[in-house]
């Protein structure tokens, strides 16, 4: 070997160290900027609970009890308690039943399918069956627009719910893509640099377009915003103190079964907390400014569906009857007085929510204007409010259940 080819490689080797040092340490830099800021911020990067539940998938196939899971977007991860639900169950009926809220915001039906085909693999590996899996139908989630919402997710949500082999099939379609896949996946704990910067535009962009509508807001609404970050500081104060391993409760959590901390988890003080909170936000502007958002990302008043994504949806349900022994559909109650879907939009949802239950042969449940639940049940345009609408909606979920599960 001559001293010019040794040169060469020692160069080489140099090179290569090189740029692991530096690769290393900018991946250590940003997982530990991605670490600090959720845990102090929370799930700022829309990953966290995505994560948490599939890292939970184990646990929950595992259970002993009779087992009953809710699967669907935020709307369920807020407005679904299991321990009310098994409350009522066993109170009522008699009934032992384990629930668990596997509800997940910032979702698509084709992120929640890559989850229900993990489900599959994690209930296949343990022989066991899901007793009754109820699967949330959320329109807005399956419109054309939504179809476009937040590109900058598609990424790191699909390298977190994506299996090892759907990762290595990319390899031969797309080697930018699949690097930049097993980045995200093994060395940026699920976030991604595009995540990151987009979900600074997005915040820059949100704050750029309520700028000039902050200069209008009256002085009833400035004041309600200040006597918000009051009760907010001092019902996250009480949190801490009293559920201090639960505090992140979007966090997916076997103490709360995966719903979020409940009333019947609260002291007086942090229940009255919750009251005035929830009180607070159902402030007019601020629950028109929600309506808006609700709006421009999801057209939900006008819901043109797309083909795809209701497909998506139709193959999450296929998945799931194939590891359950019932699935049943739930549509979650609406804030109609806020977000008033047109009529032509309630007629084309009538005829997709027909054709799941002649192609699945599903039961499909439709609380959207079920009467047990007024305005004062919302926290916002859409999502129900732990200290009313949560606990009505569980309790009634189980009533109406309660017959699928005595079959078994």
């Amino acid at each position: 070997m001559n001293s010019s080819t040794s040169s060469s490689k020692k160069v080489a080797l140099y090179t290569i160290l090189l740029a692991t040092v530096i690769l290393g340490s900018a991946s250590w830099l940003v997982n530990a900027f991605t670490d600090s800021t959720e845990k102090n911020a929370g799930d700022v990067f829309g990953i966290q609970r995505i994560r948490s539940v599939v890292d939970s998938l184990d646990y929950i196939a595992n259970t002993k009890e009779p087992s009953v899971i809710v699967f669907g977007s935020s709307l369920i991860k807020d407005g679904f308690s299991p321990r009310y639900y098994d409350e009522t169950l066993k109170n009522q009926y008699d009934i032992d039943v384990k629930s668990f809220n596997l509800g997940l915001g910032n979702m698509k039906p084709s992120y929640q399918l890559l989850l229900a085909k993990r489900m599959k693999e994690t209930y296949q590996r343990t022989g066991k069956k899901v007793d009754l899996a109820i699967i949330e139908f959320n329109p807005f989630l399956t419109t054309k627009k939504r179809e476009n919402f937040r590109p900058f997710m598609t990424e790191q949500v699909s390298a977190v719910l994506m299996s090892p082999e759907e990762i290595h099939s990319l390899a031969f379609e797309d080697t930018e893509r699949y690097a930049r896949m097993l980045s995200i996946r093994y060395l940026r704990n699920g976030v991604s640099a595009e995540a990151i910067t987009g979900g600074i535009r997005f915040l820059v962009g949100a704050a750029q377009d309520q700028a000039p509508s902050i200069s209008k807001f009256t002085e009833g609404h400035l004041q309600n915003l200040s006597e918000r970050r009051t009760i907010q500081k001092e019902f996250r104060e009480f949190i801490a103190q009293e559920h201090p391993t639960t505090k992140k409760s979007h966090v997916w959590n076997p103490v709360t079964q995966g719903g979020l901390i409940d009333m019947m988890d609260l002291s007086s003080k942090a229940k009255s907390a919750a009251i005035a909170l929830s009180n607070n936000m159902r402030y007019p502007k601020t629950l028109a400014l929600d309506a808006q958002g609700r709006i421009d990302c999801c057209d939900i008043i006008d819901l043109e569906f797309s083909e795809p994504l209701f497909e998506d949806f139709q193959n999450i349900v296929k998945e799931f009857k194939s590891f359950s022994n019932h699935v049943e559909i739930i549509l979650m109650p609406s804030n109609r007085t806020i977000i008033p879907t047109s009529k032509e939009a309630l007629d084309r949802q009538e005829i997709l929510l027909q054709r799941l239950e002649k192609d699945e042969q599903v039961t499909v449940r439709n609380y959207q204007d079920h009467p047990a639940f007024a305005p004062s049940m919302f926290y916002d345009a859409t999502h129900l409010a732990m200290d009313t609408g949560r606990i009505t909606f569980s309790r009634l979920l189980a009533q109406n259940t309660m017959e699928t599960l005595r079959k078994d």
